[in-house]
């Protein structure tokens, strides 16, 4: 059996390590600190590397150094790198969650994982199956948004909800940082290569910042953060 074991912290990557050869005595464990450790192989006139490394199970951290602009698991599959993704990170949210599946990974397991319930999961998924935890899991089933068309959502017009510029709820780090870049006018492509994000989760973001801003569109958004004085605090924050 062949485990890939990917994480650039070296004390959870080892102890990691350990609890996958407690779990599989006879495997062959492979560490790397780094995508950039992984071989660029040449490819074939179709794009497809000439050679594939097949891994029983890949254990993975979603935030990886050598995937910037892009998500681990793509960069994996474009050095020819193929077997079932655990996705093991610090993250807990769902919106990470839903980009960690979506992405095509078996399992999303927080670092918080209890040890016993991590071996058992990543077990699972060497076997052909795959993984999410019951609080994550809810949380991605009260997300009932993500059955609506994102798109057509945003631009939505009606009538203002009274409050202008007030939010119903504070922004996230995160949602301030999509925010502050709707305000430059950028794509949801832009914004998630410079945040090193997948479009949807953009798309998810800027929904929530439309429901707590009570604004109709991105341009309604920007114009109420304005109001408010919320995007001149993001800025002022985000300045050296």
């Amino acid at each position: 059996m062949k485990i890939l074991v990917a994480d650039d912290h070296p004390l959870f990557r080892d102890a990691l390590e350990l609890s996958i050869r407690q779990a599989w005595p006879d495997a062959e464990v492979g560490c790397i600190g780094s995508l950039l450790e992984l071989p660029v192989l040449p490819n074939s006139d179709d794009g497809a590397p000439v050679t594939v490394f097949r891994y029983d199970l890949i254990v993975l951290d979603w935030r990886m150094p050598g995937a910037e602009g892009s998500d681990p698991i793509s960069v994996l599959r474009r050095l020819g790198v193929q077997g079932p993704v655990a996705v093991v990170t610090g993250a807990e949210d769902a919106l990470t969650a839903l980009e960690v599946l979506r992405c095509g990974a078996e399992a999303f397991l927080p670092k918080t994982t209890p040890r016993r319930i991590l071996a058992q999961a990543l077990r699972l998924v060497a076997e052909g199956g795959s993984f999410v935890p019951k609080c994550v899991a809810l949380d991605l089933m009260q997300m009932t948004d993500l059955s609506l068309d994102i798109d057509e959502a945003e631009e939505e017009e009606g009538p203002s909800p009274e409050g202008e510029g007030a939010t119903s709820s504070p922004l996230t780090d995160r949602e301030r940082q999509v925010l502050s870049m709707l305000a430059t006018g950028a794509t949801n492509k832009e914004i998630g290569r410079h945040l090193s994000l997948q479009e949807v989760t953009v798309k998810l973001h800027t929904r929530r910042i439309l429901r707590k801003l009570g604004a109709r569109n991105r341009t309604d958004a920007v114009r109420r953060a304005q109001q408010a004085g919320l995007l001149s605090r993001i800025l002022n924050e985000a300045s050296p």
